[in-house]
């Protein structure tokens, strides 16, 4: 039986009305785009104290509210426990720490950030941020180099500046973001549970 031959109620999800799926061929098209679109410039926005954050949507694995925390002894405070998430193991980092603001207190509206630093065989760290906004793209035309900065401001971290209308976007540089000592107790950390 050829397409044309076929009947077309036959090919209706059950519940649907006899409408067309697509109002018109233009919501179908945008629907097409955003499907086909390319990740590789997407962030996901979030906020500590009064600026805005952008990690690669690729490097996020998923927002969670804070689950139970193990408190390890004998870890800085800005890694206040790990987090058992499906059998895994995460450190959890609070990133008011990483950027010298007053902490908050955790609770279970804590919004926790899964990250993979270093591609598929890096590790998996959580960050403790104020809130998470939105996932938007910007393009390498709307980055800017890390301004120069005096040298008691450490930038190591920030891989760009990213402009989205009046919005300044500090993208984080997961790559360079542990030192090589934080980097250690990360990991103590993940294997102390």
């Amino acid at each position: 039986m050829s397409s044309r031959d076929m009947d077309p109620d036959a090919l209706k999800v059950k519940g649907e009305t006899d409408s067309s799926y697509f109002a018109d061929d233009n919501e179908e098209d945008m629907l097409v785009t955003q499907l086909n679109m390319d990740v590789s410039n997407q962030y996901v926005i979030f906020s500590v104290g009064n600026e805005e954050y952008g990690i690669p949507i690729l490097s996020v694995q998923e927002i969670i509210t804070m689950p139970n925390l193990t408190r390890i002894p004998g870890v800085p405070e800005y890694i206040p426990g790990i987090i058992n998430l499906r059998g895994n193991i995460i450190p959890i980092y609070v990133l008011r720490s990483k950027f010298n603001l007053t902490l908050n207190d955790l609770g279970e509206n804590t919004i926790v950030i899964i990250v993979q630093i270093g591609g598929d065989h890096g590790k998996t760290v959580g960050f403790i941020v104020d809130s998470v906004s939105d996932v938007v793209s910007i393009t390498e035309e709307n980055m800017r180099d890390t301004p120069d900065f005096s040298e008691t401001v450490d930038v190591k971290y920030v891989e760009k500046i990213g402009q989205i209308g009046n919005r300044m976007i500090i993208v984080i540089n997961l790559g360079n973001f542990f030192s090589d000592k934080e980097r250690a107790i990360l990991e103590a950390a993940a294997k102390e549970k």
